[in-house]
């Protein structure tokens, strides 16, 4: 691994940044489709449909169910409001995205019409499995501590000389140090750190703004028995990208005497990273109204390249000092859980059907987390313990219908994707719901329109404050994502 670090004794210390390396393991571990408009106007409950790309991507055995090539492309436009609650005070922020979360092709050749093998399908195709487009903002007055205090504790309790600072803390303390948030004072006892900063009723406010996705290109193969038994498998090809800042400011509440004016603290990341996984499936057709489906996703095995750099800033006595950071950068492998998917789905005359999704996954499994070079791998144990021990089982849920009208198709779906955090949890669990409508063009062409609402709450907290009861930011996320697909049969 490739790291700009003064010294490894540094991120020893940052255990901040250890619980934010779980944070991004849950984070590049989930999967919230954002493929072609027919799968999102059902919920994205295909995994026994099939026939169409996003379906297929949650169970290859879906590309079975083809009978004739498709050229398909979804556009789409988001709008993800983040609302906050930060000791009593609201607040909020936006940001709009436009994105082509799927284009692809599925090629068909019809082998026989009596043997067992019927046709063979081969595609290609690209889907957002997940989204990082973010605005937040959080403010509020906090009663009893700064960040500033999370510093102090650290170089008290082990007594760090002024001269040790830059090696040990060189992202964080020291530049506090440098911009006079920190000074050494002389006690009865001794000398000890303190700063001008208030400790306590402070306004505090947190800004992230961040841009990015994961996709995968998926290459797919798959076979049709006796028009009864479909078999699919697939490789994905990755590719995450998440690159924004986070800014954290305090300022001292109107009237107070203070020589302290305000500083922020700013942290630029950039997370790129490219992966591989394969899925298998199979999908059955018991009888004319029932069908059963299941697949397996294998754990996705990620290369990351990441930056990190932070800025610190300070105004005191209306004079202003600015500390940049060394730029970090690490090289490591992230391995995200392995996933089991159960469908089944119910016809209704050829006039419609009902389907539903089942998926498991261990976001704390033992295999999940970050890993190095095998001299240095223990260097992610803290973190990959506190993977193990913050995150667990879950189950997501998702439910879908489609309905005959005309010539036209009517849709609607739900889903529940469970906690990380383990069954029977409900923190940063996620509800969708969505709709949809296939418009036929001629027998060839087609436009599928869906919307979705995404709705999910959160807790966080700004930064460690040890032993003292801070308050966590209550996070509501409301994603509103609309979806045109232009398809063409040949």
């Amino acid at each position: 691994m490739k790291r700009t670090l003064t010294t490894i004794t540094a991120l020893l210390f940052a255990l901040a940044a250890f619980a934010q390396g779980a944070v991004d393991a849950c984070l590049f571990s989930q999967t919230y489709y954002q493929g072609t408009a027919k799968a999102l106007g059902m919920g994205n409950a295909m995994g026994a449909v099939g026939g169409d790309m996003t379906a297929a991507s949650i169970n290859p055995a879906g590309l079975g169910i083809y009978r004739s090539s498709e050229v398909t492309t979804t556009f789409s436009l988001m709008d993800n409001y983040n609302a906050s609650t930060y000791y009593g005070t609201q607040d909020g922020a936006n940001k709009f995205r436009f994105s082509i979360p799927n284009v692809g092709f599925v090629g068909t050749k019809e082998k026989s019409n009596y043997r067992p093998l019927r046709f063979v399908q081969f595609g290609i195709w690209l889907t957002r499995t997940n989204d990082f487009n973010q605005h937040t903002l959080s403010r509020g007055i906090n009663p009893t501590s700064s960040k500033i205090d999370s510093y102090l504790a650290q170089i008290n309790m082990d007594d760090y000389p002024p001269n040790e600072l830059k090696d040990a803390f060189p992202y964080n303390i020291y530049p506090a140090w440098s911009t006079y948030l920190i000074d050494l004072y002389q006690g009865e006892t001794g000398p000890y750190y303190d700063s001008p900063v208030p400790q306590g009723n402070i306004w505090q406010t947190q800004e992230n703004e961040f841009k990015g996705r994961n996709e995968a290109w998926t290459f797919a193969g798959g076979f049709n028995y006796f028009d009864k038994l479909y078999l699919g498998l697939s490789l994905d090809l990755t590719h995450i990208k998440r690159v924004g800042t986070k800014t954290f400011t305090e300022t001292p509440l109107s009237g107070t005497e203070t020589d302290f004016n305000e500083w922020h603290f700013k942290e630029d990341l950039s997370s790129r990273a490219i992966g591989v996984n394969a899925k298998v499936g199979l999908i059955y057709h018991a009888n004319s109204w029932l069908r059963l489906g299941a697949a397996f996703h294998s754990p996705t095995v990620y290369s990351f390249d990441e930056k990190w750099q932070t800025e610190t800033e300070s105004q005191i006595v209306m004079v202003t000092n600015k500390s940049l950071s060394p730029e970090s950068s690490y090289e490591y492998v992230f391995i995200s859980p392995l996933k089991w998917v159960g469908s089944l789905a119910f016809i209704v005359d050829q006039r419609g059907m009902i389907s539903l999704d089942a998926e498991y996954a261990n976001y704390g499994a033992n295999y999940v987390g970050f890993h190095t070079s095998s001299e240095d791998d223990d260097y992610y144990t803290p973190t990959n313990d506190l993977i193990k021990e913050t995150y667990g089982r879950t189950l997501n849920f998702r439910l879908g219908s489609e309905w005959r009208v005309s010539d036209s198709y009517l849709r609607v779906g739900v889903g529940y994707y469970g906690s990380p955090f383990g069954l029977g949890k409900t923190g940063g669990s996620v509800k969708k719901a969505s709709c949809g409508l296939s418009v036929p063009v001629s027998k060839t062409i087609s436009f599928d329109f869906a919307y979705e609402l995404t709705y999910g709450k959160s807790y966080q907290f700004l930064y460690d404050a040890g032993d003292l009861d801070i308050e966590p930011v209550t996070q509501k996320q409301f994603k509103n994502l609309v979806a045109a697909t232009f398809k063409v049969r040949f």
